[in-house]
């Protein structure tokens, strides 16, 4: 054997068998105040068991916050979806409508501008037949002055004449 091991066998038993007594009563107290070894072993078996309990839950947990998140009827990400489906499709039709209002907007703008320039054209003609009313007005009138004139001439000349008639009726019996 080794020279060493032997020196330190020596040293660790002792010389005589007293010292070696000692060493075994040394070695039996530390085993026995060791912690490890008293009790200490199965209050770490305690609390693993309590740490795989707290897993399970923890795992039973996390399956259900998954399958909450991701279900395909009830879950998050399809609840999400659906909303935004919802969402594209109200905002799709808000689209359109603002499209067809815009548009109809365009056009009665567009109707707007043309009847304008309809009211602005019959304005006009309704001036220039005002127009023609007085002068048709004015007209007539003259001719109404004149006929007057005219009728009372002829009639003056007819009473000269037939006055002048019996005149020479009269005087030639």
């Amino acid at each position: 054997m080794n020279k060493k091991y032997v020196q330190k066998r020596n040293s660790i038993l002792g010389s005589d068998g007293d010292d070696s007594q000692d060493l075994l009563h040394n070695i039996h107290k530390k085993l026995d105040n060791s912690p490890a070894l008293n009790g200490g072993f199965d209050r770490l078996l305690y609390k693993i068991d309590g740490i795989e309990k707290s897993q399970n839950q923890i795992v039973e947990k996390v399956d259900k916050i998954h399958e909450a998140i991701y279900h395909p009827d009830d879950g998050l990400f399809s609840r999400i979806a659906s909303t935004k489906t919802a969402n594209i499709e109200s905002v799709s039709k808000i689209e359109k409508q603002v499209f067809e209002l815009t548009a109809w907007r365009q056009q009665n703008d567009s109707s707007a501008e043309e009847c304008e320039k309809e009211t602005d054209e019959i304005q006009v003609k309704m001036q220039k037949i005002e127009h023609s009313i007085e002068k048709i007005e004015n007209f007539q009138n003259i001719l109404f002055t004149a006929s007057k004139w005219l009728g009372a001439a002829v009639g003056g000349a007819l009473i000269s004449f037939i006055a002048e008639m019996l005149y020479k009726v009269a005087k030639h019996p």
